[in-house]
């Protein structure tokens, strides 16, 4: 465990700060299509914001795999596909500590213990805010549902799980984003003429 956050509490705060940027960006958006009256602008408004943030969260982790990918190719580490959601659980640790918090208040009735985590989860998840004003369950708009806070946290990680699989698998859409490696990470000289000479042997 001390090894994991030594390794990683970097890129989980990172990708906690990445929310916030978005999360503000997204809560401007909402405020803008709530003066204008308009819920279409205020749902797909909210969906941009959303997909944008995945797409920085893709980003983010895939870089954190493909920083790994040399390290586990190369026996340094071990090779663990579910880094990227424990990586995520810890950045979203805050958010699901408000969605705990909404569903004992909802749950038990104590207005206090749900109103206020709920306006700090609109607040610091303010991409999902359009969504969650517009979208109705029977009646009940989503941001008076305790289990939607829950929902809201699950695209972050499994977009971070995935992508940490494809980055420490060396997968990627296009070259761009593609991290500089440390030192301690690239392969010595040695080490490249030994995947050489493998990489000959295996073609014979």
């Amino acid at each position: 465990m001390k090894a994991f956050f030594e390794r990683y509490s970097y890129e989980s705060v990172r990708l906690a700060l990445n929310q916030i940027a978005i999360s503000m960006f997204g809560f401007a958006l909402a405020m803008t299509a709530t003066k204008a009256e308009s819920d279409p602008l205020l749902f797909w408004s909210s969906i941009a914001s959303v997909v944008f943030y995945l797409a920085l969260t893709y980003g983010t982790a895939w870089k954190t795999g493909s920083g790994d990918h040399l390290s586990i190719r190369y026996g340094k580490i071990p090779y663990r596909p579910l880094t990227g959601l424990w990586v995520s659980l810890v950045a979203n640790s805050l958010n699901l500590l408000l969605a705990i918090l909404i569903t004992v208040g909802q749950l038990t009735g104590v207005g206090g213990l749900e109103s206020i985590p709920r306006f700090i989860a609109l607040l610091i998840q303010g991409m999902y805010q359009g969504v969650l004003a517009t979208v109705s369950v029977s009646g009940t708009t989503l941001n008076g549902l305790w289990w939607s806070y829950f929902l809201i946290t699950l695209p972050a990680i499994l977009v971070s799980t995935v992508a940490y699989i494809a980055g420490a698998k060396d997968f990627h859409i296009t070259k761009m984003g593609i991290p500089d490696l440390p030192e301690s990470d690239r392969p010595t000289k040695q080490e490249l003429r030994e995947q050489r000479e493998l990489e000959k042997k295996s073609r014979k």
